[in-house]
Order: C-alpha cells, then sequence, then structure tokens
C-alpha cells in the first residue's frame, strides 16, 4: 500500500472536502486584496521541520531573499513571482550516508503556499495508542492512520504513531473484507467501538481508446488528503474489464491511477481525483495520453530531451543526481526541480553556491518528466514534493499525468539505506 504523509493541518482540511488549499498563485477571492506573498512549508511526515534553509530569487537567478523555516517548518516572503530554492541537508552517517537534496520551484507565483517534505520524519519520537474497535471485527484487524498503523484483534488494538495531527482518519480493516472510515480526536486512547463494519462491495476497472501497442494497468485508491488509506491490486486491463473489491465506506476521496507503456515509445501515468463512490471507473485512456519524453541529456544551456507524439505538457519535472568532478567538500547531491513547460529544453537555475551548480565536467544521472494537469502548472506546483509523485496530488474534480522514459516516474528523492 502506498502511504504518503502530508502536512497535519493540510490533511485534516483535505480528508473530509476532498481539497487542500495549498496555494497555486492567482488573486484573492472576490473583494479580497491580491496576494502578495510567497510560503513554503517543510514537514517530514508530520513533524515540522525547521531551520531549513530556503532561498527566494527571481526569474534571473539574483537572490532576494536566504533564509531559514521557523520553529513551525514555515517561512513566508512578500515576491510576486520568482524561483524558491528549499535546501535539505540530513545530519552525517557514515553508514548512510544521505547526500544534501536541492528542490526548486520554477516560477512560483504570490499566493502560493509550497509544501514539501519526507514520507517520515526520521528522529520523530513514536508513542503508542489504543484504539477500541466494534467486538463484531473477524480475525486480525488492521487499523491505518497518516501518523502510523498497527495490528491486532478486538476488542482493542494498539498502533505506534508518531505527531499525529489534532483530528486524526482511521481507516479499519477485518479479515472478513468488512471495512469502515471514521475521524476522531488525537488521544491515548480512542473509542471506534460504535462504529458499523461493512463489507466490501464489488465494482470494476475498464478501459477505452487504448492506443496501438499500449499496456494498460489501472488500480483504485482510497485518499484522505494526501494520504493513501487503501489501494487495490494492479489490474490488467488489456483483457477487458476487471472486477476490484472496494471498501464501503464514506467520507473519502478516489485516485484511479493508471499506468499506461506503449512499445517504442516510454511510459505514463494518470491519476483522476473524485469522491469516493464503489462504483465502476472507465477509463479514457487517450484522453489521458501526453507526448512521450525520451534522451534527457545535460548540455551548457541546461536540459534538453526529446519529446514524441501528441498532447500538451504544462510542467517539466527533473532529478539530477550529481557527482562532482573537481574537488568539493560535497561528493554528491541532488537538485530536483519543477518548471513550466516552454519546450524540449529547460534552463536550470542557478544557486547562491556554486558547488551545487551542475557542470559539463560532472557526472549527472538524469530522470526527467512531462507533466499536465487539470488547472495547468498553478494547480499541481505547490504539492509537487510533498508526495513521491506527482499524480498522487491530482486537483479535486481533475486528473495530472507525468510521462517518463526511466522505470520510474521522476519526484521528491526517496531515500533507501543500505543494509
Amino acid at each position: 500500500m502506498r502511504t504518503q504523509l502530508g502536512l497535519a493541518a493540510l490533511l485534516v482540511a483535505g480528508a473530509c472536502t476532498g481539497t487542500i488549499d495549498s496555494g497555486g498563485g492567482g488573486g484573492g477571492g472576490s473583494g479580497a486584496p491580491p496576494p502578495t506573498d510567497i510560503r513554503v512549508s517543510v514537514s517530514d511526515g508530520n513533524v515540522p521541520q525547521p531551520g531549513v534553509r530556503v532561498v527566494f530569487a527571481d526569474g534571473d537567478d539574483v537572490v532576494q531573499m536566504d533564509t531559514m523555516t521557523d520553529a513551525s517548518g514555515m517561512v513566508t516572503f512578500t515576491l510576486p513571482t520568482g524561483n524558491v530554492s528549499v535546501y535539505r541537508t540530513y545530519p552525517v552517517d557514515p553508514t548512510n550516508p544521505r547526500p544534501p537534496e536541492v528542490y526548486t520551484f520554477v516560477g512560483a507565483k504570490a499566493g502560493d503556499v509550497l509544501a514539501l517534505g519526507n514520507s517520515t520524519a526520521v528522529d520523530a519520537t513514536p508513542s503508542a495508542i489504543v484504539v477500541d474497535v466494534p467486538t463484531s471485527a473477524q480475525g486480525t484487524v488492521t487499523v491505518t492512520t497518516p501518523c502510523g498503523s498497527g495490528q491486532g484483534s478486538q476488542p482493542n488494538v494498539a498502533i505506534t504513531v508518531t505527531n499525529c495531527p489534532t483530528m486524526v482518519p482511521f481507516f479499519v480493516t477485518d479479515n472478513n473484507n468488512s471495512s469502515f472510515y471514521a475521524q476522531a480526536a488525537y488521544a491515548a486512547n480512542v473509542n471506534l467501538s460504535s462504529q458499523t463494519l461493512a463489507q466490501d462491495l464489488q465494482s470494476s476497472l475498464s478501459a477505452t481508446d487504448v492506443p496501438a501497442n499500449t499496456q494498460v494497468n489501472a488500480e483504485v485508491d482510497l485518499v484522505a488528503g494526501l494520504f493513501t488509506l487503501f489501494a487495490s491490486n494492479q489490474q490488467d486491463l488489456g483483457n477487458g474489464p476487471q472486477q476490484v473489491d472496494l471498501p464501503n465506506v464514506t467520507g473519502v476521496d478516489k485516485l484511479v491511477i493508471t499506468s499506461i507503456n506503449t512499445d517504442n515509445m516510454g511510459q505514463q501515468m494518470f491519476a483522476t481525483h473524485s469522491s469516493y463512490a464503489a462504483s465502476p471507473s472507465v477509463i479514457d485512456v487517450g484522453q489521458g495520453v501526453i507526448p512521450y519524453t525520451s534522451n534527457p541529456q545535460w548540455t551548457q544551456l541546461g536540459l534538453s530531451w526529446t519529446e514524441t507524439g501528441p498532447g500538451s505538457a504544462d510542467a517539466v519535472i527533473a532529478m539530477m543526481d550529481i557527482t562532482p568532478q573537481q574537488p568539493s567538500t560535497i561528493t554528491e547531491y541532488w537538485r530536483v526541480i519543477i518548471a513550466p513547460h516552454t519546450g524540449a529544453a529547460m534552463p536550470v537555475p542557478m544557486l547562491p553556491d556554486a558547488t551545487m551548480n551542475p557542470t559539463q565536467e560532472d557526472q549527472i544521472s538524469i530522470s526527467q518528466g512531462l507533466v499536465a494537469a487539470s488547472g495547468g502548472y498553478d494547480a499541481i506546483r505547490a504539492n509537487a514534493f510533498n508526495v513521491d509523485n506527482v499524480v498522487w496530488a491530482a486537483p479535486m474534480g481533475g486528473s495530472t499525468t507525468i510521462s517518463y522514459s526511466n522505470n520510474n516516474p521522476p519526484g521528491r528523492v526517496v531515500f533507501n539505506p543500505q543494509q
């Protein structure tokens, strides 16, 4: 199961309504003055990260403010538009060193709340809570929340959690394929024993308008904010509609996530975001397709790549794993960038630190993708690096597509320590 943790406040706000107010530029409400500030919020899991360096620059890479996040993991600066770079550094670990990462939002706008962070916090102190579940639950009971999960038997299931929000979404399942969803205030003991476990419902996934020589796989996810409560098994739709069993719950949202692979072209993934109902999902594959991308390269002018096929893109996401060849105190670092799509090339914003600007001599591994979304670049910029894959932050009532050439779509860095 994919489990991504968003900011606690954003998560709770989005859990019931299916919306996350994370900015996206533009003016204020009717009669309100237009926004003047860009905000950055850094949180690993639900844990705010103070002391994170943030650089605000104009479109010519001239630094306007070089500052740090406060105790709440936030920083605000007055800037109508510009490039915002967030530096992530990690404690020294001789066994499993994690290289520094710099995330850059190109073309950020006043009104944006740029949220980013790792899925879990490294140094957070875990705690235990006991969840009272219905005595009708059968077999092993699984309790899933954005801040931790656990298993046990009714009537009490102990789970380990870290830095839960004030209101916690709970998804509870048993061995009889029954489940419920509820929200409750965080406490050492949470009583959900009066909830009703409902049997899963049968539904289906099918695909239409499939391009020639294309394989299609899809799944249904139930989400609260940016957190996945449930993910169905991936279904191969090449041989017609496939049955899926889905929870019989209310109050959550649904992501239908589709992966396509076209012979000799590349891969794409797209997600549609809607209020949840266990109804059949018919996926119009042709409608979601954007140009395929391949052959990303670093040149003196920045990044370039090849685009093939119909459609259009709103944004580019690029990940560069860089090993400097000139003597430096940094032996490896990541640059991760999201920018408006303006063609098959993108200049890489220059940072005020020369040691973290790639050169022709460096060893650079590139992962690059094209992105299209309902609402365009403004709709996806704010949460692009708050999830591992930008499609998981598809706007409510719309969709997001990413086209990529490597095995995995580019996004925030996922660190896998060596064992």
